[in-house]
């Protein structure tokens, strides 16, 4: 499956199919009788970091937005390693392993031969708490072997193929025992967790799979200090998240707002690898939610050209029509002006378009996006009077 190097994790086509088949296998892993829920009244449950400390470069944010896949906020998490890092990968706590995964191109242009391995696992004795840990470039021999009886499959990508193999198991393993190790070819290692009984709360449920809605900061189950210490790595790119959650959040959406996650007007759809480009999410920035407002879509009328789908950062004005917050737009269709930061080492900088926006009485968004040459953003060279959608305008529901 591809990787996005920048963040760890398989690039959004195929990475939404790989946070599916990992919920899938959590959801399942939690379906066995005689589940063991004692101890969950004792959290923290860990109390030994992932990989070595020295190795951790960042914390990747709870509800990051990675588009053109990622529109909706990323259930999942990780550790970004120090380039050219290698580190052992530990048990954080003790728990138990309930399936192990292998991934290996067996054609690709750039990394034919290559195998990256998957551990999905369980708290010992609060097993309704599941995790996944991705991206390691091998297992330990006792779990390496386990694959040797497992249930494979090849699949094809538009330049690779690939065979995954997975295998169901039960083995315990106690904290700070050596899973494997992470570092290599991906530079990263994902350490998803979810909760059978979280609810990330949603204006419209159906519009995410289960693993959106149980997705926790894995920082919380953590012991002092490991806990401290993870949470002053949350970031990206040198920049460290400070507002609270510091860990990040997935909840979004302010419900009679125009802030939160949308689809286009009439697609009543989940979201999926089929339906990515349907969704839209009006956020409060995942890094810097005290200083900027994102826009995130894949929709083909905010592609840039020369990048794809990226993140569309605006910086927030408290007053005024041009780049409010998305929850103070008053629900009467008036219209906003959306410039781009020029200057932000978060976003990509946009000096070519503006966009217009709208909050209406019957619940829904009206956006779209506005074409000008660099230093005449509709924004400021029109009256606000003179902001008008024509035909090209979308509008989304919940």
């Amino acid at each position: 499956m591809p990787i996005n190097k920048n963040t760890g994790s398989f690039t959004p086509l195929i990475g939404f199919m790989a946070v599916i088949i990992a919920t899938l296998l959590i959801l399942l892993s939690g379906c066995s009788t005689g589940l063991d829920n004692s101890q969950c009244d004792m959290a923290p449950f860990f109390d030994h970091l992932p990989v070595n400390e020295e190795a951790i470069e960042s914390f990747i944010v709870l509800g990051q937005f990675n588009p053109p896949g990622d529109v909706a906020p990323r259930p999942q998490t990780g550790l970004r390693l120090h380039p050219d890092t290698i580190t052992p990968v530990y048990a954080p706590g003790n728990i138990v392993i309930t399936a192990v995964e292998r991934s290996t191109w067996l054609n690709s242009p750039f990394r034919e031969g290559h195998s990256d391995y998957t551990i999905v696992f369980e708290i010992d004795g609060c097993r309704s708490i599941s995790g996944n840990m991705e991206h390691m470039d091998f297992l330990i021999p006792e779990l390496e072997n386990e694959l040797s009886g497992a249930r494979c499959e090849t699949y094809s990508t538009e330049s690779e193929t690939v065979q995954s193999c997975l295998k169901r198991v039960k083995i315990k393993k106690q904290s700070g025992d050596i899973l494997g190790q992470a570092g290599g070819f991906v530079g990263a290692l994902d350490f998803d967790l979810f909760d059978r009984n979280h609810r990330n709360e949603f204006v419209n449920q159906n519009r995410l799979r289960d693993g959106f809605r149980q997705a926790i900061c894995p920082q919380a189950l953590f012991i002092e200090p490991l806990k401290n210490i993870l949470l002053r790595k949350v970031g990206r790119g040198g920049i460290w998240r400070t507002a609270e959650p510091v860990c990040g959040t997935m909840e979004i959406d302010i419900n009679g707002t125009a802030q939160g996650l949308w689809v286009l007007d009439g697609r009543d759809v989940s979201l999926s690898g089929d339906t990515y480009n349907l969704f839209f999410s009006l956020a409060l920035d995942d890094i810097m939610p005290q200083k900027y407002v994102v826009l995130v879509t894949a929709h083909e009328k905010f592609r840039i050209s020369d990048a794809g789908s990226v993140v569309i950062g605006f910086e927030t004005e408290p007053a005024g029509r041009i780049n409010r917050n998305f929850a103070d737009l008053p629900a009467d269709g008036s219209i906003y002006c959306y410039m781009p930061v020029t200057d932000s080492p978060l976003h990509r900088a946009i000096h070519d378009l503006s966009v217009f926006m709208a909050f209406n009485s019957d619940g829904k968004v009206t956006l779209e996006r506005k074409y000008h040459a660099p230093g005449e953003s509709p924004c400021f060279i029109a009256e606000p009077e003179t902001w008008a959608f024509s035909s090209a305008a979308i509008r989304l529901m919940r």
